[in-house]
């Protein structure tokens, strides 16, 4: 009766000797005085070309200042678009009242991004631009919205003026209007 293979791994015995050594297999030095291979040189790879993009990148010398890119100047109006834009949202809850600001912050925004787009890169701040603009688009049509709302309101009190009463709306409610 056999217990299972002598070699417990699976591995089969090699019946020649390898020409190679495995992967990750320990090396053993050649005995002291044999001949040893000569070194050979990695691979090593051409430098990168230069790029044609302008001039390579140099270090200043010692004491030199370091030239820098600086952003343009943001301008007031992107920002001016921003505040009011939030300023107009926030304050909506206030009956409305903040809305109002809402147009302006759409104009502002407008007005800033033509004078960004027609700076050539001298101004900045097209973010805050658009973000002023679309909050004043946002804005706008809440107002425009509100506006329909109490048209709507005056219409309806001006054709029935019991339509707001507390009794009459009461008996509404429960369909016992007479």
């Amino acid at each position: 009766m056999t217990t299972g293979p002598e070699n417990p791994y699976g591995e089969q015995e090699p019946t020649e000797p390898p020409t190679h050594q495995p992967y990750g297999a320990p090396t053993t030095p050649p005995p002291y005085g044999a001949p040893q291979q000569p070194y050979q040189q990695p691979y090593q790879q051409a430098p990168y070309p230069q790029q044609g993009y302008g001039q390579p990148y140099q270090q200043p010398a010692y004491g030199q200042p370091v030239p820098y890119v600086t952003a343009p100047p943001t301008d007031g109006l992107a920002l001016g678009a921003l505040i009011t834009g939030i300023a107009a949202l926030v304050l909506s809850c206030a009956y409305g009242v903040g809305l109002l600001a809402s147009p302006v912050a759409l104009v502002l925004g407008k007005v800033s991004m033509n004078r960004i787009a027609r700076s050539q890169g001298q101004l900045g701040g097209r973010g805050l631009a658009v973000a002023g603009f679309v909050l004043g688009i946002v804005g706008t049509v809440l107002l425009v919205l509100a506006i329909a709302v109490v048209v709507i309101i005056i219409i309806v009190a001006i054709n029935d003026p019991d339509a707001f009463d507390d009794a009459s709306s009461a008996a509404a409610l429960v369909g016992l209007r007479s």
